[in-house]
């Protein structure tokens, strides 16, 4: 094997175990249960609440007391957190990235053959 050939394939190694690693290993609280900030209710996370972890909130709600605040919201406002249309998770970004990936990897051996 020639010496490009062993850089592009680790390169293209590299590139596809970080999109797996972003994929895969999101982080998570080291809790699994929170105190509900309005009703102090003890709840166990869900994926909304992960995410608000995530986007570094420290106040938590539970499914009840988050409900009764989206029926607060005005009807517009509502449509905008509980339509899922508009949520983008980026299924098919990471189907072209991998498609592509190899077809990169092909390329740039062609290039140093």
């Amino acid at each position: 094997m020639s010496q490009e050939l062993i850089i592009g394939a680790v390169v293209v190694g590299v590139v596809v175990l970080f999109f797996f690693g972003k994929i895969l290993l999101k982080r998570r609280p080291k809790e699994t249960y929170f105190m509900c900030a309005r009703c102090s209710a003890v709840s166990r996370h869900t994926e909304r609440t992960i995410e608000a972890w995530r986007n570094n909130k420290t106040k938590f709600f539970c499914q009840s007391c988050h409900a009764k605040w989206l029926q607060s919201r005005p009807p517009q406002e509502r449509e905008r957190f509980t339509s899922s249309d508009g949520s983008r998770s980026g299924c098919l970004g990471v189907v072209v990235l991998f498609a592509l990936a190899p077809l990169a990897g092909f390329l740039l051996v062609q290039a140093y053959v």
